[in-house]
């Protein structure tokens, strides 16, 4: 899987570049078709199972292909269903949450996300849309045969040299390398970069967005918006905590990002929590204090983790969960992650499904 970190700039339309690859494509013999260098900054083995890589460049130009191979794999569904299937599963599709192999920025992720998934019509006039509908009319007219001939074609001769960094190497000055131009962007995106370059890990959290294992919640106690509001409990963070808990896989809660991952930061809560020291110290005493006393389950606290992160000189808090042995409480009520959402499980459903999670 690959996540594109959020400062990168949306997906432009270049001209040219399309018809490039579509005239190398539809040449016979087959010619190569280098692409250029995508840098990728490993991240493990997340728990889902699926190895993740910060893209950290080349893009725009994996894009390009991809969209072509969307467009492939529409033309040729009705006339080749495995064919589909096969291109669906090399290189868009995982078999289980987070489904995409590719999250991209939110300004693009949307438009790719419709037509990856075929659930409706992306917005029209969008780049990512101009190549995917030059990729349609180019295979309009040619037989089944010759279509999986191109799919295959593209998937072997499309040449892309990455440049791996190793987990936990800092990507910051290779990003500088590639992306050292005078404009407006590069510099915005290289200063964005800078509030990220320490820390690879948030910055690919954010960037993944919300999803199974991932959740972003803007504060915890504040009840408004300004210091010195009245505390309105931890609620729905302690939920938040509970659902990872009992789910399958575990996850992160981000507490001080909004839903659409721009960082609005914790400090402002700190004296809502902790006249007394209105540090990090106090705020994480106060966190841990409210986990462990509303969560009723065995050993809850050792599944786990209150860490301080920084980005955009603001304070973060993640919270790390590993599944639970045992069910997890709030109040009598269970509550598990399932897809985008903690969900509360009542009735057959609760009994069937900590019989099968949690049996022994």
């Amino acid at each position: 899987m690959y996540v594109t970190p959020s400062f990168h700039r949306p997906y432009r339309w270049v001209d040219g570049v399309g018809e490039r690859i579509l005239r190398i494509l539809l040449t016979d013999p087959p010619q190569p078709l280098f692409m250029g260098a995508l840098v990728t900054l490993d991240l493990g083995v997340q728990p889902s199972g699926y190895r993740k890589g910060l893209l950290i460049d080349g893009n725009h130009r994996l894009l390009t292909v991809l969209m072509l191979l969307l467009a492939l794999r529409d033309r040729i569904r009705p006339l080749d269903a495995k064919m589909a299937e096969w291109i669906e599963q090399t290189c868009l599709i995982n078999a289980k949450p987070p489904l995409q192999k590719n999250i991209l920025t939110p300004k693009d992720r949307s438009v790719f996300e419709a037509l990856v998934f075929s659930s409706s019509s992306p917005a029209s006039g969008h780049p990512l849309e101009q190549v995917y509908r030059m990729g349609q009319e180019a295979f309009q007219s040619l037989k089944p045969h010759r279509l999986s001939e191109l799919a295959e074609r593209l998937l072997s001769h499309a040449t892309f040299v990455e440049l791996a960094l190793a987990k936990g190497e800092d990507p910051y000055p290779v990003f500088k390398l590639f992306n050292s131009g005078d404009d407006a962007f590069a510099k915005a995106g290289l200063d964005a970069y800078t509030q990220f370059s320490h820390d690879p890990e948030l910055m690919e959290i954010i960037a993944g967005g919300e999803s199974q294992e991932v959740e972003f919640k803007c504060k915890t106690v504040l009840q408004g918006k300004q210091p010195g509001d009245a505390p309105s409990g931890v609620y729905s963070v302690v939920k938040a905590v509970a659902g990872f808990l009992n789910s399958t896989t575990g996850g992160i809660l981000l507490i001080g990002v909004e839903d659409d991952g721009r960082i609005c930061g914790v400090e402002r809560e700190y004296s809502v929590v902790d006249r007394g020291k209105s540090s990090w110290d106090g705020y994480q005493l106060y966190l841990a204090n409210m986990l462990r006393s509303k969560l009723n389950g065995k050993n809850a606290f050792l599944h786990y983790v209150i860490e301080r992160r920084s980005a955009r000189h603001h304070d973060v808090c993640l919270i790390r969960i590993s599944p639970a042995d045992e069910p997890v409480y709030l109040e009598k009520h269970l509550y598990v992650r399932t897809n985008n959402q903690t969900v509360e499980m009542l009735g057959p459903d609760l009994v069937n499904y900590v019989k099968a999670r949690f049996s022994s």
